[in-house]
């Protein structure tokens, strides 16, 4: 029987670290699960291992999902169909209400978001942050290579139901990471409560941001499609006393924005607030193909990058977009910032996301020391910027294998 190599040597004719330039001729050496060298070719190939080519392939980082759905992969017929009324965040909420209420199998639920997470890993995702509403939703990534960064999101608007999350709060397992939800879905002492407890863990705190315009008109008037939504179905009791801002001032205010703050979506940002996110150090979550289809309007990333923030980039659930891939999420972006260099949109999918996660030594870069789990992606470049600019436009195209 033939004994595994210890040490194999893998090249190709271009390696894409992200943490640095792209190497044209490329190689890594990996040993035990971890690379322990990467260069060129030409000055790794005398290295006592095991040689795998990979020509016409491009080596990257594992793929890094900031902010995902798994719990709602059963209601993907909501995503697979246009939006009826682009914009109109309370009328798709209240359909996916609907749609869940509908779907009576929890079995059928959690094999459709176990499927879910294959196809991320076979897209090529290697971390995921996953948000869900029921605590055993945490078991879904158990058996799984992509890593579930898994946060239970607790709501609560009017009064009660914020008393009745916090009582609910006190009874789940210590290092359960919880989070909220939104603005609009989640009150004030709620927020508080959840930001305090993921401060003790420490966890991070990812948070629906600024999504929509219906989520500013409520903060700044109190009014609007969102309070006509929430009174409809008794979660609004004049508790809420509206702050006359946008949805960053408004969690600044309470105290909640720090570097373990994820905003997540975050369109309706005016250039002060994206001040205030890098001066407070909080990180944000770009979800084009969601924003997209819900018509709800495009994140200003040029105005973000110019203040220094480095986002990551998010699918959201198969309810509000048709793929959870990573590489669609990219070309959307490009398409809707083409200025943005294809360099910085593949670290928003890759190395941002992992030092979000607090894992950029294991994931997310090519380096010494990180895991060996990596991509080869099929590529007919002839240039480094053609790697680069068919690794961020190829979408749908992109044809991968794992190296393990």
């Amino acid at each position: 029987m033939m004994q595994e190599p210890d040490r194999y040597i893998y090249r190709a004719p271009f390696v894409v670290p992200v943490s640095g330039p792209v190497i044209a001729d490329g190689a890594l050496i990996t040993e035990q699960g971890k690379v322990m060298a990467v260069g060129r070719y030409a000055d790794l190939k005398e290295a006592e291992a095991e040689l795998v080519d990979y020509e016409g392939h491009v080596l990257a980082p594992a793929l890094v999902n900031g902010h995902a759905h798994l719990e709602l992969s059963h209601l993907a017929a909501l995503g697979g169909e246009p939006h009826s009324r682009p914009g109109d965040m309370p009328d798709w909420i209240g359909r996916l209400l609907a749609a869940r209420a509908a779907a009576t199998d929890p079995e059928e639920a959690a094999d459709a978001a176990r499927y879910a997470l294959a196809r991320l890993y076979a897209g090529g995702c290697g971390a995921v942050i996953d948000i869900g509403n029921l605590p055993e939703s945490r078991a879904l990534g158990e058996g799984f290579k992509t890593r579930v960064s898994f946060h239970l999101e607790l709501l609560g608007f009017a009064q009660k139901s914020q008393e009745a999350a916090i009582s609910r709060l006190e009874t789940l397992p210590p290092d359960l990471c919880c989070t909220g939800h939104a603005p609009y879905s989640t009150g004030v002492h709620l927020l508080q409560a959840l930001k305090e407890r993921a401060r003790r863990a420490p966890c991070l705190f990812p948070l629906h941001v600024a999504e929509s315009a219906d989520e500013i008109e409520l903060l700044r008037s109190g009014n609007g499609r969102f309070r006509d939504f929430l009174a409809a179905r008794g979660a609004w009791d004049d508790s809420f006393t509206p702050p006359g801002v946008g949805a960053v001032v408004y969690l600044d205010r309470l105290g909640l924005l720090d570097e373990q703050t994820l905003c997540v979506h975050a369109v309706h940002v005016t250039e002060e607030e994206i001040a205030l996110l890098a001066e407070r150090g909080a990180k944000v979550c770009l979800c084009p193909g969601s924003n997209r289809y819900m018509g709800v309007g495009r994140a200003p990333v040029p105005a973000m990058l110019a203040h220094g923030l480095q986002p990551c980039l998010g699918t959201d659930s198969l309810a509000s977009n048709s793929n959870l891939s990573l590489w669609q999420e990219m070309a959307l972006l490009r398409e809707d910032h083409p200025a943005i260099a294809p360099a910085e949109v593949l670290a928003m999918a890759t190395q941002n996301g992992a030092r979000i996660l607090g894992i950029e030594a294991e994931r997310g870069v090519i380096a010494p020391g990180v895991s060996s789990s990596l991509l080869a992606v099929e590529c007919t470049a002839q240039t480094d910027d053609e790697a680069l600019e068919y690794l961020t436009s190829g979408g749908a195209a992109i044809r991968l294998e794992w190296i393990e």
